[in-house]
C-alpha cells in the first residue's frame, strides 16, 4: 500500500503508537516551534477528549468505544484538510483505534474499523511510530494502562503495520532526536 505522494497541496503526518511514547510532546514541540504558521495545522489526540468526557468507560479497547474515537479523529482531520494548510501533523490516527480494537483480540471488529477508514488513508504521507523504549511511561488519569499492556500495544502497532503493508518509520531517541528525524521528512531545515 502506498501514501499520498510528496507532490501533493498537503503533507499530513501521523504520530501513532502506544501510550505515553511523546506523541503529544512532539506535537507540542511542533507548535511551539511554529507557532502563528498558517500553514501549519495541528491535530489533536481524540481519545483522550472521548475519555474525559465519558469517564464511566469500562472497556477502553472495546470496538464500540474505538469506533468513537476513531469517528472523532476523522472530524479532526478533515478540518484539518479543509483549513488548505500545507503540513498537517497530528497526534494519533485514525488507525490507532483499529490496533486498540485488534490487540483485543476482536479481529472482526479491527478489520471493519479499517475498512471504514481504507478511503482516508491516502491522506497520510508518512506514520510515525514511536518507540517507546527511550520514554519513560507516566499513568495518568486518562492513561491507565501498565508498562505490559504498553509494550504489547506496541508489539500490536509493529504487526498491524506489518501485515497492512502500510508504509511507517520508526522513531527513537529523545525529542531533538526524533524531531531531527520528523523534519527531514518535512523538508524542515
Amino acid at each position: 500500500m502506498t501514501l499520498a505522494s510528496n507532490n501533493k497541496k498537503q503533507i499530513k503526518v501521523a504520530f501513532v503508537g502506544t501510550s505515553s511514547v511523546g506523541k503529544t510532546s512532539l506535537l507540542w514541540e511542533y507548535k511551539k516551534r511554529m507557532k502563528n504558521n498558517p500553514s501549519v495545522a495541528f491535530v489533536h489526540e481524540a481519545a483522550r477528549d472521548f475519555f474525559k468526557d465519558n469517564p464511566t468507560v469500562k472497556k477502553r479497547f472495546a470496538k464500540d468505544a474505538s469506533e468513537k474515537i476513531q469517528s472523532l479523529m476523522l472530524k479532526r482531520e478533515k478540518k484539518a484538510h479543509m483549513s488548505r494548510a500545507k503540513i498537517i501533523l497530528c497526534d494519533r490516527s485514525v488507525i490507532d483505534a483499529v490496533v486498540y480494537v485488534k490487540s483485543t483480540g476482536d479481529l472482526e471488529g479491527a478489520r471493519e474499523l479499517l475498512e471504514k477508514v481504507r478511503f482516508w488513508l491516502p491522506t497520510y504521507y508518512k506514520f510515525f511510530l514511536l518507540d517507546p523504549t527511550d520514554i519513560i511511561y507516566e499513568k495518568d488519569k486518562i492513561r491507565q494502562e501498565d508498562k505490559k499492556v504498553r509494550q504489547a500495544l506496541h508489539k500490536a502497532f509493529l504487526e498491524f503495520f506489518q501485515e497492512s503493508g502500510i508504509p511507517y518509520e520508526l522513531l527513537s531517541g529523545n525529542i531533538k532526536e526524533r524531531s531531527a528525524k520528523v523534519d527531514k521528512v518535512l523538508g524542515i531545515i
